[in-house]
């Protein structure tokens, strides 16, 4: 089994379902969504890594994330940008890769906060599903408070299980 940490925006995903139908080949198994934790197989126990993510996501409050602009990556996907949000999630990414995961981080690969529209790494991309993206004039706001970790079998075609983890808004005391 493997485990992925995700957050799933609170957004009318339609549209870019539709586009992921065409272009996204995990468009069935996973729905659109911005990833804090790549894939990590089981030779860390569910026990550990549940009490890991919950150590660190103890400190962390909801905060809004603005989905907008397209990337192509030199991997070839594309992806739907977060502007807003973007420091606080690379921030949270960092502090996830710590401790139990810190053998698990690749620090040669920068970290870029986004949501998948679609793989190209099969076939060129042409340029009229680029446009068709830019067409989309994709634009959200929402706010990250929650998460997810899904746990996904070897094959990577079926999600097995997913736990929620709630980002708790806390007072700020005035004194």
């Amino acid at each position: 089994m493997i485990y992925s940490l995700v957050h799933y925006p609170n957004i009318d995903t339609s549209r870019i379902d539709d586009f992921r139908r065409h272009y996204d080949p995990q468009v069935y198994l996973i729905r659109p969504h911005i990833t804090l934790m790549f894939p990590v197989s089981e030779s860390i126990t569910e026990d550990k890594l549940v009490s890991h993510l919950q150590n660190v996501l103890r400190e962390v409050q909801p905060f809004p994330i603005h989905l907008q602009g397209l990337h192509k990556s030199s991997d070839d996907y594309l992806f739907l940008l977060v502007g807003e949000g973007k420091e606080a999630l690379v921030d949270l990414h960092t502090h996830i890769y710590a401790d139990v995961l810190a053998d698990h981080r690749h620090p040669e690969l920068q970290y870029v906060p986004h949501l998948t529209l679609g793989v190209f790494a099969r076939i060129q991309m042409n340029p009229k599903a680029l446009d068709e993206a830019k067409r989309l004039d994709l634009n959200y706001r929402c706010m990250l408070d929650k998460l997810h970790l899904v746990k996904i079998n070897e094959q990577r075609t079926q999600i097995v299980s997913s736990r929620e983890f709630s980002l708790i808004k806390r007072p700020t005391w005035v004194g």
